[in-house]
């Protein structure tokens, strides 16, 4: 094998090999379709330039010169079009292109004729070096048009280009010109002059260029695929290499001689077989394992994706059984618990089991200082009872196993997050009484650690909702000192009337116009201070929400009633224009109320030292999508809220009413007002000028429910904590 040769066979590796590569990994992007292409060009030229080299028969070389010219007519073309995919500029050379495609089609259809390549002489040393047709010349003059003009968007690009997309152009450019300039050098024999194609090998430092600047610069949107294909072309030249040198040496050594040709040939079969082979090994397993070991192949498949089941479950009770319930299934297991940590007692709970019964149920309680628990923490592995039981008698390994036993339990996964065991899973002797193997720990080992994850964001979530709850009601009986004042008002008229008639029965109970009239006038005071006792109630006991059709301008008008005797003390005139023709709307009436409540509140606060006017209008709206909403207008006449703190009044914790004696602000008033209208699906906006008033208007949609179902919950799932 010469020097030519070996360097065809060296571009046609590299060219294959990265092109293989890049377009399995996205057949359907642009950008790896068009580098494959290229790459198949230069396979092609490469690989009969190779059998051209080596062949001594006169017909076979005038073959493989038509056929690696074939390649070669592409390459342009496809480097073209490479080029301009990798440059995001295909939209505006797309014409250049069409044309590159009919030309390449001529040359194609000409190589395959002598006008393309006349005949074959000897020239500098080649024996069949080939003799250009009249075709030929005019395909120099293109090919060396487009690959110029292909190179020199490379070089300009990378001039007005910054960041990494320079230093992409950069690599693109010094590849093009390294690579062209010595596939160049295979011209000029063409025309006789003495110049020998050395510069073939160059071409691979193309390839190799370019894939240097996929790796290192994301030239294309994968790094993992090209540091692959790197290491098979790396590792196929260092057994290509030595074998070919062996296969020659052993030749030689046995048969006097050695043949260049043949040694090719049983190196390609020896490198195509150890590809071939290492594919069919991997399908050959995956054969087995699914024929043989079934059960085994059907629990690493589940366990492997049961994580990503885990990360969308944000129910605690929900997380802990089916964490259980799919260990116990899968492994076939007869018995197994989940403990999870009790911050507040500093101890480990019992939160779900499976198959312990009533005599072999273990401790519910175990302190973070027990024996077990404080092992997981310290050593964060898995703890298997069988490996206890080796340890000497002295060793305080075998108390650990005693207690694992207790607790009915031959493997203790721990689940720890962020260094801290956030719980543990006792897993129970299997049904089959098999053994737990090391390839079976450490899956076992992944999946604890993306359930501790998983079970820490639940635990985290359940806080956030009993901190929500509480905040809830919190507000709720801070807001019952100005609905009591209004209760007071409202109940002052039925008690009079109920203690007259008291005051009256004795003298006229036998005056039967007075006894009936009266009585009928008590009941209905009685049962109009039952309500506003029932309305009163249901507004302090936190619920979760449940919505029902309501009238809208109902619940205002009720809200409003108790905060009359306020609005009166501090001389502040409410004025009402609610819409007749308000749908029914589908809400829950307490949450509704808590948030008009909160505005009205707020809008008297705002107006406590001068007084003013509290304006609530209703409207009836309809979306271009057809969907029915409502909407509620709350103006108030007050000083307004400064340009700086609108975008942050639903922020928690944040408060404007620091110096209001009678009201202090929490800032937690309008978090809630605005989490509840989110619950609603609905939204709340502000719009104040300092000095003459704000306005809240809240938008609501006739059936949140509906709403809410076609959102889908998991963009429920995915607000904040807020629900902004």
């Amino acid at each position: 094998m010469n020097f030519y040769a070996f360097s065809a066979l060296l571009n046609a590796a590299a060219a294959t090999t990265l092109g293989i590569f890049v377009y399995s990994r996205d057949p359907r992007n642009p950008k790896h379709l068009a580098y494959g292409l290229y790459c198949l060009s230069l396979s092609v030229w490469s690989y009969f330039y190779f059998a051209w080299q080596i062949t001594e028969s006169k017909e076979l070389a005038l073959l493989f010169v038509r056929l690696l010219m074939a390649g070669a007519i592409m390459i342009p073309v496809f480097y073209l079009s490479h080029t301009l995919t990798l440059l995001d500029r295909i939209d505006t050379h797309r014409r250049l292109l069409q044309a590159g495609y009919v030309f390449g089609g001529v040359f194609l259809f000409l190589d395959c004729t002598p006008y393309f390549v006349a005949d074959l002489r000897t020239e500098a040393g080649f024996q069949h070096w080939p003799k250009p047709g009249i075709a030929f010349h005019f395909y120099l003059v293109w090919f060396t048009i487009y690959v110029v003009y292909a190179t020199y968007l490379c070089i300009h690009s990378y001039q007005t280009a910054r960041g990494i997309r320079r230093n992409q152009y950069l690599y693109l450019a010094i590849g093009s010109v390294i690579g062209y300039l010595g596939g160049f050098t295979n011209f000029p024999l063409w025309y006789g002059i003495p110049i020998p194609p050395n510069g073939t090998v160059l071409i691979s430092l193309y390839t190799a260029i370019v894939a240097y600047a996929m790796v290192r610069y994301r030239l294309f949107d994968f790094t993992v695929v090209m540091q692959k294909g790197l290491a098979y072309l790396l590792l196929t030249f260092f057994i290509a290499a030595p074998s070919f040198v062996i296969l020659l040496a052993i030749q030689q050594a046995y048969f006097g001689e050695a043949s260049y040709q043949f040694s090719t040939i049983m190196l390609a079969l020896f490198v195509l077989a150890i590809s071939a082979a290492y594919r069919l090994r991997t399908r050959a397993q995956a054969v087995v394992d699914r024929t043989l070991f079934r059960h085994r192949q059907h629990m690493y498949e589940t366990l492997s994706a049961f994580p990503n089941a885990l990360v969308t479950n944000l129910d605690l009770k929900s997380l802990t059984n089916t964490i259980v319930r799919t260990l116990a299934d899968v492994i076939g297991i007869a018995s197994a618990s989940l403990y999870l940590l009790d911050k507040e007692h500093d101890a480990y709970l019992l939160s779900a089991s499976r198959g312990l019964g009533s005599n072999g149920m273990p401790a519910v309680r175990l302190s973070a200082r027990d024996g077990v628990p404080a092992c997981l923490a310290r050593a964060q592995t898995i703890l298997v009872r069988e490996e206890l039981e080796q340890a000497p008698a002295q060793d305080p390994s075998r108390s650990l196993a005693d207690i694992l036993a207790a607790m009915d339990s031959d493997v203790c996964i721990p689940f720890v997050n962020k260094d801290r065991l956030v719980g543990f899973c006792n897993l129970g002797p299997r049904k089959d009484r098999r053994m737990y193997a090391e390839e079976d720990l450490r899956l076992l080992s992944t999946l604890g650690q993306n359930a501790a994850i998983a079970l820490d964001n639940a635990m985290l979530y359940e806080d956030l909702r009993r901190s929500q709850a509480l905040m809830r009601r919190t507000d709720r009986l801070r807001s019952l000192e100005i609905i009591a004042g209004g209760f007071a008002h409202e109940i002052r008229n039925p008690l009079t009337s109920i203690k007259t008639f008291i005051q009256l029965a004795p003298e006229r109970k036998d005056d039967e116009e007075f006894m009936g009239t009266f009585s009928a006038v008590v009941a209905e005071d009685v049962q109009r201070i039952e309500r506003l006792i029932q309305e009163i109630l249901d507004y302090a006991r936190y619920m979760e929400p449940r919505f029902a059709e309501e009238d809208l301008n109902d619940i205002i008008g009720s809200c409003l009633y108790f905060i009359e005797v306020k609005a009166d003390s501090k001389e502040i005139a409410i004025e009402k224009d609610l819409a007749a023709d308000l749908p029914q709307v589908l809400v829950d009436r307490q949450q509704l109320k808590q948030v008009l409540l909160n505005l009205f509140l707020n809008a008297m606060d705002a107006m406590e030292e001068a007084g003013g006017r509290l304006t609530v209008k209703t409207h009836r709206l309809t979306k271009p999508t057809g969907d029915a909403w409502v909407q509620i207008e709350i103006t108030d006449t007050g000083g307004g809220i400064p340009a700086d703190s609108v975008d942050h009044i639903f922020d928690p914790f944040y408060t404007t009413k620091h110096e209001s004696g009678e009201r202090a602000g929490t800032g937690l008033g309008l978090t809630i007002v605005h989490e509840i209208v989110q619950e609603h699906h609905g939204t709340i906006e502000v719009d104040s000028t300092v000095g003459v008033g704000t306005t809240f208007v809240v938008t609501l949609p006739v059936d949140p429910v509906s709403r809410g179902s076609s959102q889908g919950h998991r963009a429920h799932e995915t607000t904040d904590p807020l629900g902004r």
